[in-house]
């Protein structure tokens, strides 16, 4: 009854608990995949089909997609449809948030391993778990890969911290599984493999044994993901990785983008980013240089997913900077962050600093909660899958500019046995340098307002097609796209070359009068 409160336990169960509400909030709410993941639920039912083993090319919309993409999370979602009373669309739904919530954990772990405190690690656990970036497009359907590379990534470098401080063969060992699996689950965080196992080395592990230890998970995780990228290599040689790696622009806009998200106007991250910034003073005011040096060569390296990995080192340094402002209200000793918690200012500041973040998840949930395919979305492809044969070319007018982030240009041509020639998704593996180009051709087709538009677009860029689909806005969207999908719509239905075969609340399917 006398035993004093661990608050380092209290606040990891804080994140633990808080993590998985903001994160299971907009799965339960949707019931259906949130924004993406139709490419990968294509990739499953392929794998499936060819009794688990590789594929030559996906079916998804039936362009060749070379079937490169890491598979450890398609085996995984196969596998448990295929054991479970549960549909992959299911699995696509609750297990990319569930492997998500479990990186939380083995955040705390590696933060631990690098923190000089328990506190830290846990305030740093706190932080990384209500950030967004650490859920935003983890829980979607298509995190049935992004989760698991990020879950493994944190292992790997969980134990390749310890592995370079004190060598064992478990430490050796569960480095080269954690390491393989990263690399088997995404492409991005196999990258980030290499370079925070060589941050960790650079800083961690420059001796005889540090370079024999890097050696030998080098060579582990080669010959371990070796069935893989061997069957890769030999089908399709390196062309579909060396394609999809092009898809990264280093550009000014990239870059700003980056400065405004650690700036103050970024009003939602506001005080973790006060956090960061003491942590990052205190790290150059100690002459250590690891988490600056990996935030940086994280963006650089990465332009598309180099935030999410550069957020672990961010939040290591906002629980820094936490318990170091704390101490300076509190006016206590910052090296002892135990007795720094048990002041009532401190209290305040962190639990204030708590509810602020879970505040800002939970508006960032309502992005993903208006993010994924409706009931009334679902009628329409049920429509096309029942009165329309199967191999025909569609054009989805959606309004959205970015077809990643368009459920309905992603679930379309997995849901159907259609091909939609406005679905980007799966070109990264076969366009190479070509890719930017084709984008800004889809991002000019959603622009179109009128059939004038539509036409001249097909005929430059040789798109025959048989159906188009426009969606219809919101009454209340005023924006130029909701502009532009209301006239294409009244324009298309006057007009005698097209055929208005289905129609709905929420978008009407027109058929070309050949």
């Amino acid at each position: 009854m006398n035993r004093k409160l661990d608050w380092s336990l209290l606040f990891l169960f804080a994140a633990l608990l808080f993590g998985a509400v903001v994160r299971f909030e907009p799965v339960i709410s949707n019931g259906f995949p949130l924004n993406d993941g139709g490419m990968f639920y294509a990739m499953i039912r392929d794998l499936q089909a060819n009794h688990y083993i590789l594929p030559q090319f996906t079916t998804y919309n039936f362009v060749d997609i070379p079937f490169a993409y890491p598979p450890l999370g398609f085996y995984i979602a196969a596998a448990f449809s295929s054991l479970l009373p549960v549909s992959e669309l299911q699995i696509l739904l609750w297990l990319p948030a569930l492997v998500n919530t479990l990186a939380i954990f083995a955040f705390y772990k590696l933060a631990g391993q690098i923190l000089p405190s328990r506190m830290s690690a846990s305030l740093a656990t706190l932080a990384y778990a209500l950030s967004s970036r650490a859920f935003l497009w983890q829980v979607m359907g298509g995190g049935i890969t992004r989760a698991f590379g990020m879950l493994f990534l944190i292992l790997m470098l969980w134990q390749a911290v310890q592995l370079f401080r004190e060598y064992t063969l478990k430490r050796l060992a569960l480095t080269i599984l954690f390491g393989a699996c990263t690399v088997m689950s995404h492409p991005q965080t196999a990258l980030h493999a290499v370079l925070g196992g060589a941050m960790i080395f650079l800083f961690y592990g420059q001796n005889k044994r540090g370079v024999i230890s890097s050696l030998l998970v080098g060579a582990g995780v080669l010959l371990l993901t070796a069935p893989w990228w061997a069957t890769v290599f030999l089908q399709h040689g390196f062309e579909p990785l060396l394609s999809a790696g092009q898809t990264s622009r280093r550009t000014l806009e990239f870059y700003l983008i980056v400065l405004n998200l650690h700036s103050p106007t970024n009003i939602l991250a506001l005080p973790f980013l006060i956090f960061f910034y003491i942590g990052l003073w205190l790290s150059f005011k100690r002459r250590e240089f690891f988490f600056i040096t990996w935030i940086v060569l994280a963006y650089l390296i990465d332009t598309r997913g180099g935030d999410g990995v550069a957020l672990l080192a961010e939040s290591m340094l906002a629980g820094t900077g936490l318990i170091q402002l704390s101490a300076w209200i509190s006016r206590s000793d910052s090296d002892q962050p135990e007795g720094v918690v048990m002041k009532r200012a401190s209290q305040i500041l962190i639990f204030g600093s708590a509810f602020y973040f879970l505040l800002a998840a939970s508006i960032s949930d309502f992005q993903l909660i208006n993010t994924s395919l409706k009931p009334e979305d679902i009628k329409m492809i049920d429509w096309v899958n029942l009165n329309v044969d199967d191999g025909k070319t569609f054009l989805l007018s959606t309004g959205r500019e970015f077809s990643m982030s368009d459920p309905m240009q992603e679930w379309f041509p997995a849901l159907t046995k259609q091909h939609s020639a406005t679905t980007l998704q799966g070109l990264e593996w076969t366009l190479s340098d070509k890719f930017f180009p084709w984008y800004e051709q889809l991002v000019s087709f959603q622009h179109c307002a009128d059939l004038d538009c539509v036409t001249s677009w097909s005929a430059a860029n040789g798109v025959d097609y048989d159906y188009l689909i426009v969606l219809i806005p919101l009454k209340d969207d005023e924006s130029e796209f909701g502009k532009s999908l209301r006239s294409l719509a009244l324009l298309t239905r006057a007009s005698d070359s097209y055929a208005l075969v289905y129609e709905s609340k929420t978008a009407l399917v027109f058929e070309v009068e050949k």
